[in-house]
């Protein structure tokens, strides 16, 4: 995902996602209803339709590039009142320094799943993700949970797999928590594992002047 911030407070989203061929092949398994093993897993119009009830985005685009891959782009808008709407994110613009915020917690975990489609939250269900079951593990303890249900490939691929985000800010970067940072251009690298989870609080930050 790459988020482009403008000095007006809007900001420009473009992102792309796949699941994992063994991944896929498991979720499919899950919908035994006619016609399911050719639908895609991750359904552009579906995405799209949750996306478009958020006041605050517009210019939204979704396409699916394969059953079980998508790529799409957005603007935000208004980024102070979707700040108040999901205070996970949080965007402080001054007149000398900038904050931008993501803070995930488990008591944040509800205002990040109600952006996603009720399909991903029926598969982080199937996968027995304590950001939905709410079930207080370690990621240890986790992928032990899944390769007992799953198999090895599963908890592997669960492991293996992280959320790339790289934001491109209207100045010269400060400081960054949980990440990297060049000139204007943050970068975060963040664990799927980590979000399933959420054993800790996962905090990332960008400051720029």
């Amino acid at each position: 995902m790459t988020a482009t911030l403008r000095s007006d407070q809007q900001i420009e989203v473009s992102y792309s996602g796949a699941i994992k061929p063994k991944m896929a092949e498991l979720l499919k398994g899950f919908n035994s209803a006619p016609g399911a093993k050719n639908s895609p897993l991750l359904s552009a119009a579906s995405v799209s339709a949750s996306l478009q009830k958020i006041s605050e985005l517009s210019s939204i685009s979704v396409k699916e590039t394969d059953s079980q891959a998508l790529v799409g782009s957005l603007w935000i808008t208004d980024s102070e009142k979707l700040s108040r709407r999901f205070p996970f994110i949080s965007q402080k613009l001054g007149s000398g320094e900038s904050v931008l915020t993501f803070t995930v917690s488990r008591e944040s975990a509800p205002q990040l799943l109600s952006l996603f489609t009720q399909d991903v939250r029926d598969y982080l269900d199937a996968l027995m993700a304590p950001v939905v079951s709410g079930e207080k593990l370690t990621n240890a303890e986790y992928l032990a949970l899944v390769t007992s249900v799953y198999g090895k490939t599963i908890a592997q691929e669960i492991e293996s797999s992280r959320l790339t985000l790289d934001i491109q800010v209207p100045g010269k970067i400060a400081k960054v928590i949980g990440g990297t940072a060049a000139e204007s251009r943050a970068s975060f690298s963040i664990p799927l594992l980590d979000l399933l989870v959420l054993q800790k609080t996962l905090n990332y930050q960008v400051v720029w002047n």
